[in-house]
């Protein structure tokens, strides 16, 4: 057990200090997938960018390339902290992403309120992805992505709560310890994999989703 000094010095580095160990770590086996997520979330910003110097003289539409905008930035910073071993952060973090994708979709529909009501506050976000599935015709949306975004939404709500994953986080799976903060598991890969991979792919669908938002947005 440390002493309480040297407790105090580790928690010291760790809300001071940089994940630098973890970060290491997560990008000797996860590189090349940064690579590709940089990539695709790079072709997405600018996808954003082109729309975004057509709105500027449109409050509306500058309103839906700022939720846009939300979505992409959101996203880097999930992946920029799960690749620096915070993990809880990063999926809280993820939800958000998820709820910002389907406010900008909700917002590109012509005849959709959901936008205005979130500009007053009278519509809350955590509404979004329900209604974009109630509003998936109105959106020319495919069943397929619409599925995949419920889901996403499920999953990122249950674990935005403690849950068994949250207390699975802070426990060594290599040998008996906890983890103060950031941290890079070998015994955890399995699930590292799974978290990497759903995060690329969802990078993979931002044109997609960028594309349905203009393409509604044309019809106004």
């Amino acid at each position: 057990m440390p002493s309480a000094e040297e407790a105090k010095r580790i928690i010291h580095s760790e809300i001071t200090g940089s994940a630098q160990e973890a970060t290491a770590a997560f990008l000797a086996r996860y590189g090349q997938q940064a690579e590709r997520f940089a990539e695709l979330m790079a072709q997405a910003m600018m996808d954003w960018q082109a729309f975004d110097e057509e709105a500027k003289n449109n409050e509306k539409r500058g309103r839906v390339s700022s939720l846009i905008y939300c979505a992409i930035t959101l996203h880097i910073q999930s992946m920029k902290l799960f690749l620096a071993g915070h993990l809880v952060a990063a999926g809280n973090l993820m939800r958000q992403v998820i709820e910002a994708i389907a406010m900008s979709l909700l917002g590109s529909g012509k005849t959709l309120t959901n936008l205005d009501r979130f500009v007053a506050e009278q519509y809350g976000a955590n509404d979004a992805v329900r209604d974009v599935r109630r509003n998936r015709k109105v959106l020319g949306l495919h069943d397929e992505g619409v599925d995949a975004l419920v889901e996403a939404e499920k999953f990122y709500h249950h674990h935005s709560h403690l849950s068994h994953l949250t207390i699975a986080t802070v426990m060594s799976f290599e040998e008996d310890g906890f983890y103060i903060g950031a941290s890079f598991d070998e015994g955890k890969v399995n699930g590292y994999d799974r978290e990497v991979r759903s995060r690329v792919q969802l990078a993979e669908v931002f044109p997609k989703f960028i594309a349905a938002v203009l393409a509604n947005i044309a019809k106004w």
